[in-house]
């Protein structure tokens, strides 16, 4: 596992890898015509080629991984693929299986998962009781706008049928007005499909594209009418709608999760 310091992931203490490598090819186009690709995409090729002989669209497994976060004692908030996506088409049910059971039985941390395949994570019901379940805002393939919303769709409908204590949506990057969707779902739904959310700016290496500030303060008005707490990356800093900063965390059984 890897530590996260100032420099690192700021909403978990630790990220864990017992698979690495995602199949998902994201890439996107901001309105300005800049593309950027995910960041782990760009780690694996400019800082750890080494762990990643056959490139970083590959499935790999660590077996040996998978018993890293019972030998850290102290309670922590663990980011489960940061590397990965977890739960991606191409991992063995098997694989997920064994991460699962490592979660439950280190009981005494937070893990939180961040997929941008969904439509498989119902399958795993129900998680256990320390698992948070989350979902990326859609991106690949230079997809339209458009495009994106529409899958945004299909993403809350299967994150609806999750049974996780905490379900949450990253929405990094902000790389198109995604509170219409939201308004949309709530018109046919009593609340949101989620109970935490992150925000974030796009970024390439150290460029970073900062969403239009509209979309971010009509994500903030909705998220405050619904009771949403909310996280800035901090990439989003100098953003006109990040003025007042916001690191909150959910609530669960009455604690608060941050640790």
């Amino acid at each position: 596992m890897n530590k996260q310091g100032a420099n690192g992931i700021e909403w978990c203490d630790f990220t864990w890898n017992p698979t690495a490598g995602c199949l998902h090819g994201c890439t996107w186009e901001m309105p300005d015509g800049n593309v950027t690709q995910c960041y782990a995409k760009t780690v694996a090729e400019r800082v750890a080629g080494k762990v990643y002989p056959a490139g970083f669209e590959h499935h790999y497994w660590h077996p040996a991984r998978l018993e890293e976060p019972l030998k850290v004692k102290k309670p922590g908030k663990i980011f489960v693929g940061s590397m990965a996506d977890v739960f991606g088409h191409w991992v063995p049910a098997e694989q997920i299986a064994a991460v699962l059971d490592t979660m439950r039985r280190a009981d005494w941390h937070t893990f939180l998962t961040l997929s941008k395949n969904p439509l498989r994570i119902p399958e795993f019901n129900p998680f256990p009781a320390n698992v948070w379940t989350g979902v990326s805002l859609p991106a690949g393939h230079r997809m339209s706008a458009g495009g994106a919303a529409k899958a945004l769709r299909v993403y809350l409908r299967y994150l609806f049928q999750v049974d996780a204590p905490v379900r949450f949506m990253s929405i990094e990057p902000l790389w198109f007005d995604a509170a219409p969707v939201f308004y949309n779902w709530l018109k046919e739904h009593d609340k949101l499909p989620f109970e935490w959310v992150i925000i974030g700016a796009a970024s390439n290496g150290r460029t970073v594209y900062q969403p239009d500030a509209a979309w971010v303060y009509g994500l903030l008005e909705l998220f405050g009418d619904a009771g949403i707490p909310v996280f800035f990356k901090g990439n989003l800093r100098g953003n006109p709608a990040a003025g007042v900063w916001r690191e909150e965390f959910p609530v669960v059984l009455g604690k608060a999760a941050k640790s």
